[in-house]
């Protein structure tokens, strides 16, 4: 989604509670200097950190350095989220690189953080739209599955990487993460489809069991809003979805992604998702709050739905993660993860979705960083 989509959510609220553009492109790196930077990476020595809970999470939207994934874990995060965009790992058909990959693998590792890779986007040569799922022909869902088989065999329970790199504690990829908001079609790259989000989960899950047999698959975080065009809302997608023969085979987590402009709003929209679940018969299933968040400036701020200031972005952080942990086991809440571990710049006049962090640009903590470590049981 693009900043003029972002703009056009504010303008639509309440009905929207926000649209957190993620799907940021990468600046490419030559071979060489991405492969100095991770020779450089899985031979530094590794960082001692404190015990972490996978309970709490951040989710990140620059890549990380080693500084970065160590003071998460110290702050008591147990699971990084980051995107692994396949265009990066495979820029032309057959040839595959996982330098980048690599990297933020080892340093999760380092740290002690269990690595969720979100798995969306395309190369240019499967679409032009890099939203635009995997699907529609046979080639395509082919090249998607191998990608993900080779991802789960490299990084997954037995995976060649840790054999690789004895020398790194051994932190598997359990779950992986299928695509992002598929209900909104900015990440859809057009109408949203239950029915095309299920055969993406159904091709996906094949090709991640087939390089890992215990490989969990986590859908794509659900948005609860309808925003603008090309979306739907979270209870007509979620029933649809479940309607789709056999598709509860294809996943072992929900992902929803419910903000709101409270934190009783948050777990509203669990309740919601809980409901659904167990209306079709999935109510054992857990449910991965991959996503939730307020932000504290930036472009238009005073038209976001999730706006807070500083204090009050730490204060419904701490009142959230209260309710999420008083409710995690009525409403099997696996995971829940604050969405940005930093804030971020994207083209143009800083939006007001960029300033969703812990810490600001300069890398200073906001009041909302001490409050998630202390959530978390964590040391800031």
């Amino acid at each position: 989604m693009g900043r003029r989509d972002a703009r056009a959510v504010t303008a639509t609220f309440p009905r929207a509670a926000g649209y957190f553009q993620r799907m940021r492109r990468r600046g490419s790196l030559s071979a060489v200097c991405i492969a100095l930077a991770v020779v450089a990476a899985l031979v530094a020595v590794p960082a001692a950190s404190a015990a972490s809970n996978p309970f709490f999470g951040v989710v990140g939207v620059n890549y990380p350095t080693q500084a970065d994934m160590t003071r998460a874990a110290q702050g008591g995060a147990g699971t990084f989220r980051m995107q692994f965009y396949w265009g990066n790992t495979e820029p032309h058909p057959g040839d595959r690189f996982f330098a980048t990959t690599d990297q933020l693998v080892a340093e999760a590792a380092r740290a002690g953080l269990t690595l969720l890779p979100d798995l969306s986007g395309v190369p240019s040569w499967i679409s032009r739209i890099p939203a635009r799922p995997p699907i529609y022909s046979a080639s395509q869902r082919a090249a998607w599955r191998s990608m993900l088989t080779d991802y789960a065999r490299r990084y997954g329970s037995n995976g060649t990487f840790w054999i690789l790199h004895p020398e790194l504690p051994k932190r598997p990829v359990t779950t992986w993460e299928i695509w992002n908001e598929p209900n909104l079609g900015g990440f859809w790259g057009g109408r949203p489809s239950p029915r095309g989000f299920a055969r993406l989960l159904k091709v996906s899950a094949a090709g991640l069991r087939a390089g890992d047999r215990s490989a969990q698959v986590l859908t794509g975080g659900v948005f609860p809003f309808h925003t603008i065009r090309n979306t739907v809302d979270m209870t007509t997608y979620l029933n649809a979805l479940y309607r789709v023969h056999g598709v509860k085979n294809s996943f072992d987590a929900l992902g929803i992604h419910p903000y709101s402009t409270s934190p009783k709003g948050v777990l509203h929209w669990v309740r919601v998702a809980r409901r659904i679940m167990r209306k079709h018969g999935d109510g054992a299933t857990p449910i991965w709050v991959s996503e939730f968040g307020w932000v504290t400036g930036g472009h238009k701020i005073q038209n976001s739905p999730v706006r807070a200031s500083f204090a009050g972005q730490a204060k419904k952080l701490t009142r959230t993660y209260g309710l999420f942990q008083r409710k995690a086991g009525s409403l099997g809440i696996a995971r829940a993860l604050w969405f940005s571990y930093t804030d971020h710049n994207t083209t143009g006049p800083p939006f007001w979705t960029d300033r969703a962090g812990l810490f600001t640009l300069d890398g200073k903590p906001k009041p909302a960083w001490f409050a998630f470590a202390r959530a978390a049981g964590g040391t800031p």
